[in-house]
């Protein structure tokens, strides 16, 4: 696994800090590149640190906004400021540490932000383009939180079942089965999503919707995510098709009671 201290962070916080002294528009569009790289740089560390703990799957996801996204979908302190405090036997304060961090939803508002301005302007808007450096310089304040703190990564416990349609290991934890019905197999070829199940303590996973076929009896069955108007597929054991056709139907209302 690549080194955590390969992503240094702040030499590009500190490159764009010296490109935004100048009014030049493409000193200004690199300060932004910049402040991106940074971005990037401080969701890598964060997963390179973790890297036995988190899934390979998160760590080989190259867009920092989505990687750190499906990071907190596990662990809700992924986008959290953390504070670690340590204390002598006689349970006085040593000392604290502080990681600070940007919740998920604004640090991808910042990132596209800056990314709109690392494209060409169009036609019609190529007379008098700019770029707003008031709106760049309060990004890089924004960012600057991140440049104060030490690194902290909280240990999640992940688990795996294997995901039906193409038999790789699909991850989840407590965290994500408490929040949500369904869950997503995370390879980015596959994506079937699958059924969550609780019962009695116990989690099932399932992505398929299974019957009897009329013709040979035997169990059919039909990936969640296939079913919509018009899709056909086969009986697991026979020849047998068929085919999901939408039917609407009028429901009359309910009369008042007088």
């Amino acid at each position: 696994m690549a080194d955590v201290n390969r992503y240094e962070k702040d030499l590009h916080y500190e490159k764009a800090k010296s490109l935004l002294d100048s009014n030049d528009l493409q000193a200004l569009r690199y300060a932004c590149l910049e402040l991106r790289y940074f971005i990037e740089a401080h969701v890598y560390q964060q997963l390179l640190a973790g890297a036995k703990e988190i899934p390979r799957t998160i760590i080989e996801t190259w867009q920092p906004n989505k990687a750190i996204k499906l990071l907190s979908a596990f662990d809700d302190l992924a986008d959290k400021d953390l504070h670690l405090s340590m204390f002598d036997g006689r349970g006085e304060l040593i000392d604290t540490i502080t990681y600070n961090n940007i919740p998920i939803k604004e640090l991808s508002k910042i990132y596209n932000s800056l990314g709109s301005y690392l494209h060409l302007p169009m036609p019609k808007n190529l007379s008098g383009y700019t770029i707003d450096k008031v709106k760049v310089a309060k990004l890089f304040e924004q960012l600057g939180k991140l440049t104060k703190g030490n690194l902290i990564v909280r240990k999640e416990n992940y688990e795996c079942f294997q995901c039906e349609a193409c038999g790789q290991d699909v991850l989840y934890t407590n965290r994500y089965l408490a929040c949500n019905e369904t869950i997503e197999c995370q390879n980015d070829s596959c994506r079937t999503a699958h059924a969550i199940k609780l019962s009695d303590g116990k989690v099932s996973f399932g992505a398929r919707y299974v019957f009897e076929c009329g013709n040979c009896h035997g169990e059919a069955s039909v990936f969640f995510s296939k079913i919509e108007d018009g899709y056909k597929f086969k009986c697991d054991h026979c020849d047998s098709e068929y085919k999901f056709e939408l039917i609407l139907r009028g429901m009359p209302a309910e009369r008042k009671a007088n």
